[in-house]
């Protein structure tokens, strides 16, 4: 036979079990009446990565009700931790975006720049570096506060603050500047753990308010708030309205979500694939490497080849030309893929959603949806969290309403979909691995930071794969 019959009838034989096999006359095809009986022995041929955790950093702003005051509000390692800055400055955004959960750098200006620089260290890390400081620079500030957090500030060079075996470092303000040298050590000391992402600690909050408003004012009085404790501080205001004004107890604040950070954060969050040709390697088995795309499912970098037994085991067939065929039948089932990718991503996609409809609000703090929902689109008055919250719970209650097979074509599903921004949901499909069979595709990766395994049929109907 010439290459073109041998590989016309080896793609035969591959999808078509009762063609004669001519390629090797001693091996015989099981007859499989369930093709993903194999699965679990596929799977356990190739070792997992460990799930990764997606860190993430919020912005949004702490506006207190019935008056002009607002912070940012920016939020540390998915909800941790919090801080409060003046709403007056202006963040860059994009220098957060590679921020991780042991370094980081935050950037923001008024009029100059500023820089706030935090890593991960130990206690003894962190004294030996302020003593390899103290050798460079003049120390000019050294106190501990209530709460065990340590404040140092070295002359011509930054203030820093150690808390929680964090260390952080600003720079770029004036110490000439009295007002703005204040809100850099208030900005430090509202570092805090934060409760489901949101402030519990009513006096902290007081404490900043009180700092903002009244700094300069104690200070010609001769009284330092940079210093002084938070109970200490609130009782020195203990007759003003202003300890009121500020009042967790009472519901005086609430949370704005800052649009401009969001939308900036998902175009900047686009990847941009790097394509590799693929390639075909024999050992023991048959792997691939190379760019086998899915959409946004992921680039599968790497996979396996399974039960092509006439090729694999052909012995018409050089080694050469079996890769060849194997890539080819790569490539045409990548294409395939590609030119239904909106259908099999909707699928991924609505059985995930579906999981959530008994606990919507939980899913949309944990996994983040505010990282691909077009929010700044919803027909809403005000974009505080609580209203977008409302929403997304009235939402879900509809949905939870329609026939699960009836939702794919529903109204209320089709709603919801057009307000998620494909490109960006992107990054939170991480993927591992692929395994390319004649009758399926099996895709490992991670969704939300959570295990996934899909199979992908012939007709590129999805299935989830409960391990």
């Amino acid at each position: 036979m010439s290459t073109d019959e041998l590989e016309q009838l080896a793609m035969l034989k591959t999808y078509n079990e009762n063609v004669p096999d001519e390629l090797k006359e001693e091996s015989k095809e099981e007859t499989v009446s369930d093709p993903f009986l194999s699965v679990p022995s596929l799977l356990a041929r190739h070792s997992k990565r460990e799930t990764v955790t997606l860190e993430e950093n919020d912005f949004s702003y702490l506006k207190i009700k019935d008056t002009d005051f607002s912070w940012h509000f920016l939020k540390l390692f998915s909800g941790q931790y919090g801080m409060l800055l003046a709403s007056d400055y202006i963040f860059d955004y994009s220098s957060c975006l590679n921020n991780t959960k042991m370094e980081g750098k935050f950037s923001f200006r008024k009029g100059k720049e500023f820089l706030l620089e935090y890593r991960q260290i130990s206690q003894e890390e962190y004294t030996h570096e302020m003593q390899e400081l103290s050798t460079v620079y003049k120390e000019v500030e050294h106190f501990e506060l209530e709460n065990g957090m340590v404040l140092c500030e070295y002359e011509e060079d930054a203030i820093y603050a150690y808390q929680e075996n964090y260390l952080f470092r600003l720079s770029g303000y004036s110490r000439n500047q009295v007002q703005e040298y204040f809100e850099m050590y208030l900005f430090l000391r509202s570092f805090t753990r934060l409760q489901n992402g949101k402030y519990e600690e009513d006096s902290l909050l007081k404490y900043i308010y009180l700092g903002d408003k009244y700094g300069l004012e104690s200070l010609y009085q001769g009284t330092d708030l940079r210093k002084e404790t938070v109970s200490s501080t609130i009782q020195k205001y203990q007759d003003s309205l202003d300890v009121e004004m500020v009042s967790l107890n009472h519901q005086r604040y609430f949370e704005i979500f800052d649009i401009d950070y969001y939308i900036s954060k998902r175009k900047k969050s686009y990847k941009k694939e790097e394509y590799s040709p693929l390639e075909i390697h024999h050992q023991e088995d048959w792997t691939y490497t190379g760019t086998f795309s899915l959409g946004i499912l992921g680039t599968y970098e790497k996979g396996a080849l399974e039960q092509f037994s006439s090729i694999f085991q052909s012995v018409e067939l050089k080694e050469r030309e079996k890769k060849e065929l194997l890539l080819k039948i790569m490539e045409e089932k990548e294409q395939e893929c590609l030119e239904k990718k909106e259908e099999i991503i909707e699928q991924v996609l609505l059985k995930y959603f579906q999981d959530c409809t008994n606990h919507p609000l939980e899913s949309f703090r944990k996994d983040h949806w505010i990282d691909f929902l077009k929010v700044e689109k919803i027909a809403l008055q005000e974009l505080s969290v609580a209203v977008v919250e409302n929403w997304i719970e009235e939402h879900f209650t509809r949905m939870a309403k329609v026939e699960e097979d009836s939702l794919m074509d529903s109204e209320e599903w089709k709603e919801f979909f057009s307000y998620i921004d494909l490109s960006a949901l992107a990054t939170k499909i991480l993927p591992d691995y692929l395994t390319i069979t004649p009758l399926f595709l099996l895709v490992e990766c991670q969704l939300m930071g959570e295990k996934k395994t899909y199979i992908i049929t012939e007709d590129e109907g999805v299935l989830e794969w409960a391990s």
